[in-house]
Parts: C-alpha cells; sequence; structure tokens
C-alpha cells in the first residue's frame, strides 16, 4: 500500500520547525488527518499552533485565501500565520483553535452538538461571495476556472489532469480501477448535475468530522480548507453524510430549513449526485494507493448510494 505524504517523525518535524521559527519550540505532537499531508501541533512563545507539511504548495495557498477573505463571517476558520518552502517540502502554519476533532467525540456528544453544527453549516452557506468568481476548485487568486458547475463535475475525471491525478487513468490497465463501475456511476453523477443550481456559495469540500473541532458545546473551529470551492453547498452535506450516515445531517438541514421557509429544491438528486461525486473520487485515490480494502468499502457505499435513486 502505497502513502504520499512525507516521511516525518515529531522528532524530525521539531528539526524543521526549528529552522522555521527558532529554537524555542516545544510540545511537538503528530495528529492523524488527511492523506497527503503531515500535521503537528506545537507551542512557541506566542502560544499553540498547528504545521502541515506537505509536497505541494498550491493548496496552502488556497487555504490562506479562505482564511484571509472569510474569517469573520460566521465560520470559525483558523488563523493561517504563515505559508512557506523548505527543502522539496512546503509547509502551512496555523493558529491552534481549542477543541478536538469531533470524531473524536462520543455518539452522545456528537448528537448534542449537531444543532451547532447546523448552525455552521447554515452559516458557511450564507457568505457572500463575487458573482464572478467562477466554479470549481479556487485558484490562490480567489477566482475559480469554470463557468458552470457541471463542467467542473466533469473536469475533476477527465483524462487530462495536472498534479496528483495526472495519468490517473493508467488505473484502469495497471491496478485496481475497474472501468465498468467507475463509468456507470460516473455517467449517473453527470445525469443529475443538472439539478445544481446556477447560485454559487463557498463549499470546504472536505466537510467531515475530522475536519471539524468542538470543546463539547459548540464547533470552535472548520480545519483545512485546502480543496475548498465555489459551487453547490450540497456536495459539503453530501460529504458529512458519507461518512456519518448515522446523523442523517442533510435531512436534518433540509428540516431546519424548511422550519424556516427555506427549500432546497432537488434535494435528493443532488445529494445522490454528491454521493457518486465523491464515491468516484474514493475509487480513484484509493486505486491509486492501492488500498484494496478501502476500495471495496468505497465499492460497496457506491452501490448502496446508487440503489437509492
Amino acid at each position: 500500500m502505497k502513502t504520499f505524504k512525507p516521511e516525518m517523525s515529531a522528532e524530525s518535524a521539531l528539526h524543521y520547525l526549528q529552522q522555521i521559527a527558532g529554537e524555542d519550540i516545544t510540545g511537538v505532537t503528530p495528529i492523524e488527518m488527511g492523506e497527503l499531508s503531515r500535521v503537528f501541533s506545537f507551542r512557541d512563545e506566542r502560544g499553540e499552533h498547528v504545521i502541515h507539511f506537505k509536497n505541494s504548495r498550491e493548496s496552502f495557498d488556497r487555504a490562506g485565501f479562505i482564511a484571509e477573505h472569510y474569517s469573520g463571517c460566521g465560520v470559525p476558520i483558523p488563523r493561517l500565520e504563515a505559508v512557506g518552502e523548505l527543502g522539496d517540502m512546503y509547509y502551512a502554519i496555523s493558529e491552534k483553535v481549542p477543541g478536538k476533532p469531533v470524531s473524536l467525540l462520543s455518539p452522545q456528544e456528537i448528537r448534542e452538538i449537531a444543532p451547532r453544527l447546523i448552525d455552521t453549516f447554515t452559516a458557511l452557506c450564507g457568505i457572500p461571495i463575487d458573482s464572478a468568481a467562477g466554479c470549481g476548485w479556487i485558484a490562490p487568486s480567489g477566482k475559480a476556472p469554470f463557468d458552470d458547475w457541471t463542467a467542473f463535475l466533469e473536469s475533476a475525471f477527465a483524462e487530462r489532469q495536472q498534479g496528483f491525478f495526472e495519468n490517473w487513468r493508467a488505473l484502469f490497465d495497471g491496478g485496481i480501477l475497474e472501468k465498468d463501475v467507475f463509468d456507470a456511476y460516473y455517467g449517473r453523477m453527470v445525469e443529475l448535475s443538472r439539478f445544481a443550481p446556477a447560485e454559487r456559495y463557498l463549499v470546504h469540500g472536505d466537510f467531515h468530522f475530522g475536519n471539524m473541532l468542538s470543546d463539547g458545546r459548540t464547533i470552535t473551529g472548520i480545519v483545512d480548507w485546502e480543496i475548498a470551492m465555489y459551487g453547490d453547498f450540497m456536495l459539503d452535506a453530501a460529504v458529512l453524510h458519507m461518512w456519518a450516515p448515522q446523523l442523517q445531517f442533510p435531512y436534518r438541514v433540509r428540516e431546519r430549513w424548511a422550519a424556516e421557509g427555506r427549500a432546497i429544491p432537488y434535494f435528493e438528486e443532488r445529494l445522490l449526485c454528491y454521493l457518486l461525486f465523491k464515491g468516484l473520487d474514493g475509487l480513484r485515490f484509493y486505486a491509486k494507493k492501492e488500498d484494496r480494502a478501502a476500495y471495496d468499502f468505497m465499492k460497496n457505499k457506491l452501490s448502496s448510494f446508487a440503489a437509492l435513486s
């Protein structure tokens, strides 16, 4: 099984941190999150921080744009303090917000903070964005490259890709990725994408419990904005539903909003579209990782999603 994270221990992270931030570094502790970054918390004379190490920079610049332009908009976005390069790696340092990942809370604690999570999601959906910003992944400039959301969804699986998924279709020939399975779900996703609204929203893109922090009473932070995009807010609801279906989050949002006189047109179609979108991305990722167990897990999820239609 492959890993795409930089090889790094807490000791080597301390060595790098001393080069970046000086000698007065203590409490370097690994944080398990994400598939592409090594993450550590640490302390210095200014307080507590989190550092991500990664092999590319663009996603850090994207997160920096989000932190700079959308903090103070009702969503607890940690402040980004520095982005830089060290040897053949890139790093990003942000403030450490109080609380722990919601994924570490008990089922009862998660049920208790669910209303606050809906509040945070509603605030995220209400953040105003530039109507000319485009659709898709947000560039460090703050613009996105597509005029049409469906075009973005399709482009994510186009044959020609740059970066991490360059030449990804070779996985059909020399890997575990099954073309007939992939193509069937992809076609259904494209059909459903026509139900997306014309309005554009700020979308986190990886909206799951591991990227949400809580003190047990409220949501203290939404972290890891490295794949943020402009598009349909239902994508975030679908991501959380994929990984925590027991919460029934999209349906609870719909119920709350309906009570406030706010409908979600084509709710079922949009939810299924983005479950398929994220499931397809998962198939491709785990195939590249050569992780058969995770690949089969995601394949079974896709089958259960398709049964909803």
